[in-house]
């Protein structure tokens, strides 16, 4: 799992993880952290880049094959954005599934419904209300959406998840994406929260996906690359 924080005196809903899968002909692959990507030890909200973090890691899967993951991650909770890019010398198809891990959430969500498009009157975006008096989360993305009949987990499945939260934490289904050279985007944003700031950086994480060059032939064939401050691991599992 990607560690994103702590919910530590939490008690709306907030994103704690990311369990992503990678499928690809060549194997499974799990995406990992060891620790909490957004650093709330530091002072003054520490983090990165102050009270925001832009961690961004590469993974060699094999010789010219390169996943680049990034994200964009404001401390105080109110969104989270991740992308995807696969990048290969010869066309190669990959499923990549990614489960949201929310604490502050109780055990079933509000008339047993996870995401769902709203509608077009208010913006027809997938929100989820997770709790009967708010706030909804709102998920923008360019992937799939598919909902799961069973989103309570218990804390104490794994170590790694135990270590995320002191809590049970709640999933409402799965976001799947076909990936390619196109990046594979993921936003949760909160209602209510004050965005205007937010959606300003919201706004340059995306252009700069847009922007980004592909990775030369060097990151392609050489060794293995991940940002130091993401702690982020590659696991293959048989496929």
């Amino acid at each position: 799992m990607i560690t994103i924080r702590s919910s530590a005196a939490s008690s709306k809903p907030t994103l704690i993880g990311l369990e992503v899968t990678l499928t690809t002909a060549r194997g499974t692959y799990t995406i990992s952290s060891n620790g909490s990507v957004a650093d709330f030890s530091c002072p003054f909200s520490g983090g990165l880049f102050g009270a925001i973090s832009w961690p961004r890691s590469q993974f060699r899967l094999a010789p010219g094959v390169v996943l680049e993951q990034r994200m964009f991650l404001p401390h105080d909770g109110s969104a989270a954005a991740s992308s995807w890019q696969l990048h290969a010398q010869s066309p190669l198809q990959g499923r990549l599934i990614v489960k949201p891990l929310f604490s502050g959430c109780g055990p079933r969500s509000y008339r047993d419904l996870g995401f769902h498009f709203d509608s077009e009157e208010n913006g027809g975006r997938l929100i989820w209300l997770p709790n009967v008096r708010g706030p909804k989360v709102i998920a923008d993305t360019n992937g799939e959406y598919h909902n799961e009949p069973t989103r309570f987990i218990e804390s104490s499945r794994d170590q790694e998840t135990a270590s995320a939260s002191s809590e049970n934490l709640v999933t409402p289904g799965t976001f799947e994406f076909e990936l390619s050279s196109c990046p594979s985007v993921l936003i949760f944003s909160m209602e209510g929260d004050a965005k205007t700031q937010h959606a300003q950086h919201v706004g340059a994480f995306l252009a700069g996906l847009m922007q980004s060059d592909i990775p030369s032939r060097t990151d392609l064939v050489g060794s293995p690359r991940s940002d130091a401050e993401t702690g982020a691991q590659l696991v293959a599992a048989s496929s």
